[in-house]
């Protein structure tokens, strides 16, 4: 190893002309929740105009994207995410792509496509999926980022079953193995988790992962497989949207589900792309000034989500009817957290004992859910769940997160709960067992 030297830092103070300079932009963030019937699909588009989609809703329901996508002059998209290999959350990808010709720069999913049984790789769909992907996609693991926008952060915290700063242990049920997502601009934050289940939930729940979100999509349409109450709890969302159809098989939203959401505390405000129709006693609904599609036969129940990070206000819409709401989360000028030093070449295994110092300069305590490290290469560690009181240090130990600290050289960030950028610290060397200081 070469004796470590300082590169440069690049600390800034935060302060609110920073913090509104860094997330305040004309466009506002964009998130439709498409009317799939049962099925998925998310469009989610930039402040800058780049586009991520998520899941793509079954065989024959691509040209209700397209509609969609054609709506707002889009006509590529920049990633992709197909959250689980269920067709109802990839059917209809390639027609989107090979059908309609629309272009995706990126696809991205959750890997491990050789363990799936061959009665899978048989089915039509799936077999439509691998063409449009090229048997190629991205293996999107858990601590990875999306790099959808500057203003922006998209990462992913579970995916296999496996979460951001968990054990490694994968799921067994293919709905629990979903991609989850947290995704945050300025003080808002949205959890979409595909068809994750109770399982992985827990775990995600047990490390503060999504904790105190803005909005949250269902996980599994609602379905009495989802959605723990202490995973709810800890998520807090004012509002929950449901991507739903009226099948009498899944009978969703299940109304033990829909009861769980009003358990919560406060409640929160929960809308459904259509209503369930069957007359049983196992499906409910959300009064109808809630549901986008009441009549539930055609394709008019999409949801539109507009964040405006200016006014701090968003609004979920659909036809003449929308509801405006407060971001949870408000600036705090009192909150300057910095990095303190870091131990890029520890003794033992780096993958599990390298660390990094904070350092609390603020007048006040800190909750650093939402905040995270990311290196040079975009891996992150996650700080969800840590607190340091005023003048304190915490030490974070890497204990097998995404993000490494290169022995050879890296660049060192540490990211607010609002995307803002706290304190920076680059290096370009390190040697065993010593730490290097930043200044602090």
């Amino acid at each position: 190893m070469t004796m470590q030297t300082l590169s440069g830092r690049f600390h800034l103070i935060l302060t609110l002309t920073l913090f509104f300079s860094l997330s305040t932009f004309a466009q506002p963030l964009k998130i439709f929740f498409i009317d799939m019937d049962q099925g998925d699909a998310v469009l989610i588009v930039s402040p800058g105009g780049r586009t991520l989609l998520i899941d793509s809703g079954d065989e024959g329901k691509g040209a209700r994207i397209k509609d969609l996508l054609d709506q707002e002059g889009i006509t590529s998209l920049d990633f992709f995410v197909c959250t689980h290999y269920h067709s109802d959350h990839y059917g209809g990808i390639d027609e989107l792509v090979l059908n309609d010709s629309v272009p995706v720069g990126t696809f991205y999913d959750r890997g491990d496509t050789n363990y799936l049984p061959s009665s899978k790789h048989k089915e039509k769909a799936f077999r439509n999926y691998q063409k449009t992907t090229g048997g190629t996609a991205s293996h999107l693991t858990r601590g990875m980022l999306i790099p959808l926008d500057p203003a922006m952060t998209v990462r992913c915290v579970a995916s296999g079953g496996v979460v951001l700063n968990g054990d490694t242990a994968t799921g067994i049920d293919e709905n629990d193995m979903s991609i989850a997502l947290v995704v945050q601009y300025g003080g808002f934050t949205f959890f979409t988790g595909g068809d994750v289940e109770k399982p992985t939930e827990a775990k995600i729940a047990a490390l503060h992962l999504a904790r105190d979100v803005d909005v949250c999509k269902a996980d599994h349409h609602g379905s009495h497989m989802c959605s723990l109450p202490a995973f709810m709890q800890d998520m807090s969302p004012a509002v929950i949207i449901i991507s739903n159809g009226s099948d009498g098989t899944y009978k969703h939203p299940r109304r033990v589900t829909l009861s769980t959401y009003r358990a919560l505390t406060p409640p929160p405000v929960v809308f459904q792309t259509n209503k369930y129709l069957k007359s049983d006693t196992t499906g409910g609904n959300v009064p109808d000034v809630y549901i986008a599609d009441p009549q539930t036969f055609d394709k008019d129940g999409t949801i539109l989500l507009t964040v405006d990070n200016a006014t701090r206000k968003y609004v979920v819409s659909y036809g003449d009817t929308s509801f405006t709401f407060t971001f949870k989360h408000m600036p705090s000028t009192s909150e300057w957290i910095v990095i303190k030093n870091l131990l890029p070449d520890p003794a033992g295994y780096d993958n599990v004992n390298e660390q990094v110092t904070l350092l609390n300069k603020g007048r006040d305590a800190v909750d650093l859910t939402g905040c995270f490290l990311k290196n040079g290469t975009g891996r992150i560690w996650s700080l969800d769940g840590l607190q340091i009181a005023a003048g304190d240090s915490l030490t974070v130990t890497r204990n097998n997160m995404p993000m490494s600290l290169r022995n050879t050289g890296d660049s060192i960030t540490l990211i607010g709960r609002s995307n803002q950028v706290m304190d920076g610290f680059a290096y370009n060397g390190s040697k065993t067992g010593v730490v290097i200081w930043t200044g602090h």
